[in-house]
């Protein structure tokens, strides 16, 4: 009898079971081959072949995600604008830059860039505006801004130069004494900081200006330190260096008599420049 023949003639369980296990080994083989496809050409691949068997589908391709900067608050410094008596530890010498002083800067950028160059500094106050930005999505609350002294030295008696001309808002005016060994930003004789913090929304900011004085016979630098709590609830600090201006504004000197002076520059007669006043004219 013919295997076809005996085939046939087992019980029809018998038939289901074989065709069962043939089944299964043809998928098996098939298996093997597409482990064997994806092993071959990486994991890409790997997650393409598992879909199409799967039949999942991918979720849409969505925007890449919001990134905050790494610090939240933008801090800048500018000086108030107006004239005010400037010293300098540095001897003006070179004859373009004695020309600035004798016969006036010619642009409001050559001025500075004297200013800038021999390190100019103010005489007994400083007035400059601080403004505080949220640049990140989450609110921020500054809880203080502290001016930490770099320096304290005797006050600048090398240069003086006198002002051409008079000395010189939605702000909060606050005032800043750096004779104190440890100053704070007071308004009407009380610590601001300590009263209060301000609570920044996404894009908000403030602006302080901001009268530093400075009445004894010292020298003072500083820098600002800008405490806040982030939207962890953690509190960071924010170090403000001296901007790059023509007259520094965290720096400012006490004042001496002007025969101490080694070069005192005054107003010449015409009030357009200056000239080296001798120290018998300065008596």
């Amino acid at each position: 009898m013919s295997e076809r023949r005996r085939a046939a003639g087992r019980p029809e369980a018998d038939r289901n079971s074989a065709r069962t296990v043939i089944a299964a080994s043809v998928l098996a083989g098939v298996s093997a081959v597409i482990v064997s496809f994806i092993t071959g050409l990486g994991s890409t691949v790997q997650g393409l072949v598992t879909d199409v068997l799967t039949d999942e589908k991918k979720p849409a391709a969505s925007a890449p995600p919001h990134t905050e900067p790494a610090v939240p608050l933008k801090v800048v410094a500018l000086p108030e604008e107006g004239g005010s008596f400037l010293v300098s530890e540095q001897h003006v010498t070179r004859p373009e830059d004695r020309s600035v002083l004798i016969n006036g800067a010619r642009t409001q950028e050559e001025w500075e860039r004297l200013l800038r160059k021999i390190k100019a500094t103010s005489i007994n106050m400083t007035s400059y505006k601080v403004a505080v930005t949220n640049v990140s999505s989450s609110p921020v609350r500054v809880v203080d801004i502290v001016p930490v002294i770099t320096r304290r030295s005797g006050a600048i008696d090398t240069t003086m130069i006198e002002p051409l001309g008079g000395v010189a808002s939605d702000s909060i005016p606050v005032q800043l004494n750096l004779d104190n060994r440890y100053p704070k930003f007071t308004q009407n004789g009380k610590p601001y900081f300590t009263r209060q913090s301000q609570v920044l929304k996404a894009g908000e900011g403030f602006v302080m200006a901001v009268e530093a004085k400075l009445l004894g016979r010292e020298y003072v630098e500083y820098h600002l330190k800008v405490d806040y709590l982030d939207r962890k609830g953690s509190q960071r600090s924010l170090v403000v260096n001296e901007p790059g201006t023509g007259v520094g504004v965290f720096r400012v000197s006490g004042m001496v008599d002007d025969k101490e002076y080694a070069d005192y520059w005054g107003a010449d007669k015409s009030g357009q420049g200056r000239r080296l006043f001798s120290r018998e004219e300065r008596e």
